[in-house]
């Protein structure tokens, strides 16, 4: 921003002149959006990690920034998110509730925050994607709740066809459908998915999944060994597909290279990052298990349970299995305390209903 001075101006006006110009700037700046950039981001506009101004246009590839005479075009697999100028408390209150588990109520709040920010089409938006994804996260240990996340999910897409959330609502809803064992519907999501930029590694992934539910291990591994070694180390997709393999190789019983693969992903990943740790642990312990050493299956599973109980998706699973660990080895008292406490904490969850009980 420049500022014509008269000749006659003094140093003491330069001075007052520059101040009143960088209070405009920060102003604007305090005022204006915030794009938040994923950790190991390639992209390299963008100060801090953080690119600052007004978002003019999203779409599934791309959101533009402008600030002053600057565009910045920020590509939408790049982002972890965005802070919208104004953005109520509501949906605040909404993401902190989602961050510690608490589902349904982050949804009621995420369903609130978007009627407040109507006529503001970019935060009502990801408002109404928040609570479509807390709906579905909710579905996977609620699976009554699975029809109307599914619902909403649908009303999502066909509202907002070109929303940059576009992707992340196809692979929710092919998660979904994956575990309700809607093996159909989730082939024709993610074929969706597949036909968006940058799509079709997500889509990989999940492909995988449906054919290992489906005993396909051998075909399972041979896509997720291309997409391992297409994906940059320490990504989430890499992360995902080497998961998804240790899983098929346990399925044909390579016990000692599944278990190799899931302490590889423990180890590359920061242990206080409960949404690498918790599946990672979980499926170590499934893959001990399967391999008839339940004592280290035991220790994986108490991993999940007592340092990232906030995984709900995960943290059932795992009170589950030490529930049935603890059974087999005759340990019925401590078997009861985790029936308990999976009944208390998620009475709603299919592993509940799959919970033994007190003998």
């Amino acid at each position: 921003m420049a500022m014509q001075l008269p000749r006659w101006a003094g140093p003491r006006a330069v001075v007052t002149a520059t101040v009143a110009v960088a209070v405009v700037v920060c102003c604007a700046l305090l005022r204006g959006d915030e794009v938040s950039l994923i950790p190991g981001t390639t992209f390299k506009q963008a100060i801090g990690g953080r690119v600052r101004g007004q978002v003019q246009s999203e779409s599934p590839t791309e959101v533009v920034v402008v600030l002053g005479a600057n565009t910045t075009r920020v590509p939408t697999d790049q982002i972890a998110s965005i802070r919208y100028d104004g953005q109520t408390a509501t949906f605040q209150l909404a993401e902190s509730r989602a961050a510690a588990g608490q589902l349904a109520e982050a949804a009621e709040l995420f369903k609130k925050a978007a009627v407040e920010t109507a006529g503001r089409p970019y935060p009502q938006q990801t408002a109404v994607f928040r609570e479509a994804e807390a709906l579905s996260e909710l579905a996977l240990v609620e699976p009554d709740r699975a029809k109307q996340a599914r619902d909403k999910l649908t009303q999502f897409l066909r509202s907002y066809p070109s929303s940059r959330h576009l992707a992340a609502a196809r692979e929710t809803l092919a998660r979904l459908q994956l575990a309700t064992g809607d093996f159909p519907g989730a082939e024709a999501t993610i074929a969706e998915l597949a036909k968006l930029p940058r799509g079709s590694e997500r889509a990989a992934v999940l492909h995988t999944k449906v054919l290992a539910r489906q005993g396909k291990h051998a075909e399972a591994i041979a896509e997720l060994d291309r997409l391992i070694a297409g994906s940059p180390k320490g990504s989430d997709r890499r992360r995902a597909a080497m998961l998804a393999k240790a899983e098929s190789l346990a399925g044909m019983k390579k016990f000692a290279e599944a278990e190799t693969l899931v302490r590889q992903v423990i180890q590359a990943n920061p242990a206080e990052d409960a949404a690498s740790q918790a599946p990672a642990y979980n499926t170590l312990g499934d893959c001990l298990r399967a391999a008839n050493r339940p004592t280290d299956a035991l220790i994986a599973y108490l991993h999940t349970d007592l340092l990232y109980s906030k995984d709900k998706e995960e943290h059932p699973r795992a009170l589950h299995q030490l529930e049935a660990l603890f059974r087999q080895r005759k340990q019925d008292a401590r078997a009861d305390e985790f029936a308990q406490r999976l009944k208390q904490e998620y009475p709603r969850s299919p592993w509940a209903r799959a919970a033994a009980g007190p003998r």
